[in-house]
């Protein structure tokens, strides 16, 4: 690779305008860069005109839940039929408002690259000695001015009670992030494994050797040979699994921390600080001059989608005007020193959409985003904590961060987010850094936090936000009224009346009444409560809370982003035209030999409620937070069977003769409602 050129981050597929001239001077020196991680896919395809459905609004009422429908099983059906059915499923759909949108056509597909490291026997040792502490910061520190195109990374773990197989176990944590490309000829890369130093800024030369590990700080020197695998085929990309690709872009986003131990020793417990000596790795989902053209080419509203915020002497004040947010009035605000907070920007920045799309299908959850400008030596916001697991993505500029401890138990993991703190209020810092660009930290819920700007420096940063509201109290909420409308219909005794001289045994008025009769009310009600409990199958209430905690992200989730291979084979890449007598010919027919597959792993989601069984989905949402009303169709009983095999066949194509109903017409007639909706897609092109 030229010495010119830097490394391609293995998120490259998100950074097009960062990464596409140097992808050019890569292709002029033999490279067959069709389509790479980093740059643009050359074949282009026409965007398919949006189909418009005749929708009905829901109407409110009491939900029913009831067992769900088992899928019966695969049977091979060898009649192959290529007769075109017309007809339509016996489907009906609700929706107020209708909007099916596509993002830019990017091919997300990535391999990971494999570090051989002698160190890696270390890496259980590490995870059973591994100290565990609420202030316990884990920092990574990766180099990316190296000369001839090599990279020190260096991982940076808190001295204090570590010992020395410990620090030596932690270099196992480094993971390489580069690109990759169609070139198998590219040479491949000598990577340094950096020295566990005190200071990043002591980071020795790679040509080291490996330090004893009983030195009281030990260098730990690898060299090691890093092949660039190729980017994945056409072929493969349409059999991604989208919760994989959402994990790949977790990992990038945390790199080199393992998602695995970020999970075991980070989330939801304490704070991550990972940072990074590479000042780009965010710069293409958001800037300041991004913003700009922003406001000039969309029509923001104050308070909407922009707060102005300032907090001066302990007084955190908001300061919106009304109407449109044009840039004269923005820029006014924020040369008086006011913060800026865009709300969903990334409704409006295709990279930033890419990303928050991609992690939801890992979470299976909104993944939110909230972008803040600050000016030099400011502070927006007040000391508070958030319902959300936290990741703030440094952009631009520098920002100093302080964390504090939750004050009491009740304010550990919250549901709630919290008031404005004073200073006093919070005591001292368990972490204070300062984030610059390409750095992320990481706090759970419940953390307290406030951040400022240094002297000279302004700062943008992302803060993305998962998990609201996806506790198990959240579950239980859900739970409990299913048990207890079970409960009341299957036992008599929950149906008699209360006693005639109750009123006179509880409330706040009488909560001390010592009498026997309040003695025999308390225990009359707690034989009741156990009824609840022993009289329900739990199993099958379960299924049905987790069904009704699953519509919430059906109803928040951001719309798919649609491949160019992916429009070969959706509704979106599909075009209608008429013949000569004016009738409309499709260009797609769906035959009982067609192999189809869900679009994403989770786009859509089986309910029965009041006694229907319908199917909620996503692929009509707007990018706008819940700008529509929740989206579903119902369908037949005899159905539900064949939509469940789609679920669980996933990332497998199935054919449409595979599904469990009897006649053939209502298998297509199915398959077709679901396509026609963006649900599916086929295995191969349609045309």
């Amino acid at each position: 690779m030229s010495s010119t050129a830097e490394p391609i981050s293995a998120f490259g597929a998100y950074n097009i305008g960062k990464q596409s001239k140097r992808l050019q001077k890569l292709t002029k020196k033999g490279n067959s860069l069709n389509k790479t991680i980093g740059g643009k896919i050359k074949k282009k395809i026409a965007r398919a005109p949006i189909p418009v459905y005749s929708q009905k609004k829901n109407e409110a009422s009491n939900r029913k839940s009831a067992k769900g429908v088992r899928a019966k099983s695969l049977k091979k059906n060898n009649k192959m039929t290529n007769k075109r059915v017309n007809l339509k499923p016996h489907i009906k759909e609700y929706k107020a408002g209708n909007s099916m949108i596509s993002g830019p056509s990017l091919n997300k597909k990535k391999q990971k690259k494999k570090l051989k490291s002698p160190l890696k026997p270390l890496e259980q040792e590490e995870k059973n000695n591994f100290e565990e502490g609420y202030n316990e910061e884990y920092m990574c520190v990766q180099n990316v001015s190296s000369p001839k195109d090599e990279q020190d990374i260096t991982v940076v773990l808190p001295r204090d009670n570590l010992t020395n197989k410990q620090i030596a176990a932690s270099a196992t944590k480094v993971a390489l992030t580069n690109g990759a490309t169609k070139n198998k000829s590219l040479k491949t890369k000598e990577v340094a494994m950096g020295a566990i130093k005190k200071s990043p800024a002591s980071v020795k030369s790679k040509k080291k050797s490996t330090s004893n590990v009983s030195d009281a700080l030990p260098k730990v020197t690898e060299t090691t040979s890093v092949k660039f695998e190729p980017l994945s085929s056409q072929s493969n990309v349409i059999r991604m699994n989208s919760i994989t690709e959402g994990k790949r872009t977790f990992e990038w986003l945390l790199n080199p921390v393992k998602v695995e131990d970020f999970f075991a020793k980070y989330w939801e417990s304490k704070s991550c600080f990972i940072k990074r000596r590479q000042s780009n790795y965010f710069s293409h989902l958001i800037s300041f001059e991004a913003i700009d053209q922003m406001l000039l080419q969309n029509h923001l509203e104050f308070t909407k989608n922009i707060d102005v915020t300032s907090y001066k002497n302990g007084k955190r004040e908001t300061l919106n005007p009304e109407g449109r947010a044009l840039p004269p009035t923005i820029w006014d605000h924020y040369g008086q020193g006011c913060s800026i907070r865009l709300l969903n920007p990334q409704a409006f920045l295709p990279n930033l959409y890419t990303l928050n799309s991609t992690l939801q299908e890992y979470f299976h959850c909104l993944v939110g985003a909230n972008a803040y400008l600050t000016p030099p030596n400011s502070q927006g916001f007040a000391p508070h904590y958030d319902d959300i697991e936290a990741f703030v993505l440094q952009i631009e500029g520098r920002k100093r961060w302080k964390l504090y401890k939750p004050r009491q138990p009740e304010e550990i993991l919250p549901r709630f987010s919290s008031r404005n703190f004073s200073q006093e209020e919070i005591g001292k810092p368990i972490f204070e850094e300062v984030l610059q660009p390409g750095d992320i930290l990481y706090f759970p819920r419940g953390i307290i936090h406030q951040a400022k700007t240094e002297p000279g420096y302004h700062s943008l940063h992302l803060t993305l936000s998962v998990y609201q509201k996806q506790s198990y109290a959240d579950l239980l909420e859900k739970m409990v009224p299913l048990m207890l409308e079970k409960a009341i219909y299957n036992n008599p005794d929950l149906r008699r009346g209360l006693p005639l001289q109750c009123w006179h045994l509880a409330g706040i008025a009488h909560s001390s009444h010592g009498s026997k009769e309040r003695t025999s009310l308390e225990k009359k009600v707690k034989q009741l409560l156990n009824k609840c409990m022993n009289s329900v199958d739990l199993t099958d209430v379960m299924d049905s809370a987790f069904d009704q905690l699953a519509k919430k992200y059906h109803r928040e989730a951001l719309p798919p982003e649609i491949l160019d291979t992916e429009k070969l084979r959706t509704i979106y890449g599909s075009r209608s035209r008429t013949n000569e007598h004016g009738e409309c010919l499709c260009d797609y027919e769906i035959e009982e030999r067609t192999n189809v597959r869900l679009l994403r792993a989770n786009i859509l989601r089986l309910v029965e409620e009041e006694g229907k069984m319908r199917i909620y989905y996503y692929s009509d949402n707007s990018k706008l937070f819940c700008e529509y009303e929740p989206t579903f169709i119902e369908i037949k009983d005899t159905q539900a069977a064949s939509v469940e095999v789609l679920i669980k066949s996933y990332p497998e194509y199935v054919s449409v003769s595979q599904l469990p109903m009897e006649q053939t017409e209502e298998k297509i007639d199915l398959t077709q409602a679901l396509w026609e909706r963006g649900l599916l897609m086929f295995e191969k092109p349609f045309n």
